[in-house]
């Protein structure tokens, strides 16, 4: 028997109805603000119902998932890409061969991925104060002093250790995503050093709309359980948003959401699975408002970002 509270539910997809209608009105309409009444949609900034519709993710489509769809190094560009999810960096790398293409292939004449050169651009970046990552996800930092990488920078850990150390491990890798599973493809990840189940997860979600995923036998039935997702579905159940609700139990409740969507939403189209994970997160910002327990990190500002 579902866990899920039906007033709850209805809430949940009423809140993904109208933050699409937003996005109908102001991208495909063109209509001049505001594009609801609601105050806390107006005033606050939250990651679209489609992850696909974000501007990173589309500009991420349009120069990295298309242009290099048959590259054998694509997976890599994406886990790049994801990592850092800002693409004034990523074109900085591309532009100084730091990136895993054919033109760096070329500069060094073998199949590899110049990690210090990346790590040196990042820093230059960084010191000239220039924006090197989004503000969406943290980045994992080190915690284990007893390790060689404590004290350096965040830019050289990032390319060396949690890059650096997939790259170095992608024929293992590549061996995962040909089993065509979303979890085989996130659990395989998130062995790796600063990584997890989240950041996994955000790395597949993008290899799902390219040849490694997109037809993968559980596209729609797996789902890696994220910290805003957890208490999403806690919201939704009407139980301590704190609660350690588990993986397995997780995924129940959101593939239950995702099997329900049809019975509720009518402007906006049918949801992925991930898309439902990802909308349990910024329900739950939606509501920390709305109870007075929290504001989210970002207030919205028309034409910002990407």
């Amino acid at each position: 028997m579902s866990s899920l509270m039906a007033p709850m539910v209805s809430a949940f997809f009423d809140f993904i109805e109208e933050r699409y209608s937003i996005w109908y009105k102001k991208t495909l309409l063109k209509e001049d603000p505001p594009w609801t009444t609601d105050s806390i949609l107006s005033e606050y900034r939250f990651t679209n119902v489609m992850r696909e519709y974000d501007r990173v993710t589309i500009w991420v489509d349009k120069n990295i998932r298309k242009p290099y769809a048959d590259h054998p190094n694509l997976w890599f560009m994406l886990c790049i890409a994801r990592q850092l999810n800002w693409p004034d960096t990523l074109k900085e790398l591309m532009l100084n061969e730091a990136w895993p293409d054919d033109a760096g292939i070329l500069r060094k004449r073998e199949l590899d991925w110049d990690a210090d050169l990346a790590g040196n651009i990042l820093d230059a970046r960084k010191a000239r104060g220039d924006k090197v990552y989004t503000g969406a996800y943290m980045i994992r930092a080190e915690s284990d002093k007893n390790k060689s990488w404590y004290n350096w920078t965040k830019q050289q850990y990032m390319t060396k250790i949690v890059l650096g150390k997939v790259w170095e491990n992608r024929e293992s890798i590549e061996q995962v995503l040909s089993e065509n599973s979303i979890k085989s493809a996130t659990d395989k990840f998130a062995t790796y050093h600063g990584w997890g189940p989240f950041m996994s997860y955000q790395v597949v979600v993008d290899l799902s709309w390219t040849r490694y995923l997109k037809n993968a036998k559980d596209l729609n039935t797996y789902s890696a359980l994220g910290p805003g997702s957890r208490r999403g579905l806690n919201r939704l159940a009407g139980r301590n948003v704190l609660c350690g609700l588990s993986q397995d139990d997780g995924l129940e409740e959101m593939v239950e959401l995702f099997n329900e969507q049809w019975l509720y939403l009518k402007k906006c189209p049918s949801l992925r699975l991930s898309d439902i994970q990802n909308c349990l997160c910024e329900f739950d910002k939606y509501l920390r408002v709305k109870n007075g327990e929290g504001r989210p990190r970002a207030k919205y500002v028309h034409n910002r970002g990407y």
